[in-house]
């Protein structure tokens, strides 16, 4: 699935709305967070984000890769205890992991079709920064968290 972050089209309009999709549509409120079944990750489980890598020159598109380990990525419908979906922080800080993960900010992509790739268009040219958080169908990170950090350099475009 292609995410487009295009300098042409603002990314607070785009973002949204691909994430009403990746998500199934509608915002969950924190009262159907606390009501979903709680999800843990084997001890030993870890995301990876296996493309680009760490330092990559890259660009202007830049396909991101993930992988986990002692977890299975599905999608949040219908939701599966003991399973996760991914969400890329883009350039953002880390919000609590003991919180759910923000839907309103458009530079943290929900991948809850239980996808484990995305297109990153229109990144301007300098250094980036993804870290991925593997959550569960309420959106609050897995505990134990499992996170990985990626920094990377979209090149100046000719």
């Amino acid at each position: 699935m292609r995410f487009p972050l295009s300098s042409r089209i603002p990314i607070a309009l785009v973002v949204p709305a691909a994430l009403a999709v990746a998500c199934g549509g509608g915002e969950q409120d924190e009262a159907e967070a606390d009501a979903a079944p709680e999800m843990a990750a084997e001890p030993s489980a870890a995301v990876t984000i296996v493309q680009p890598e760490e330092g990559a020159t890259v660009g202007p598109d830049v396909q991101v890769v993930l992988e986990t380990e002692g977890i299975e990525i599905v999608s949040i419908t219908p939701p599966v205890v003991g399973t996760g979906h991914h969400h890329l922080y883009v350039d953002v800080d880390l919000t609590p992991l003991s919180e759910m993960i923000p839907q309103n900010d458009p530079q943290i992509i929900h991948k809850g079709d239980g996808s484990t790739e995305i297109m990153l268009e229109g990144l301007e040219p300098g250094e980036h920064r993804i870290i991925a958080v593997v959550a569960n169908p309420a959106h609050i990170p897995i505990d134990p968290p499992m996170v990985d950090t990626l920094h990377f350099t979209v090149a100046n475009q000719p």
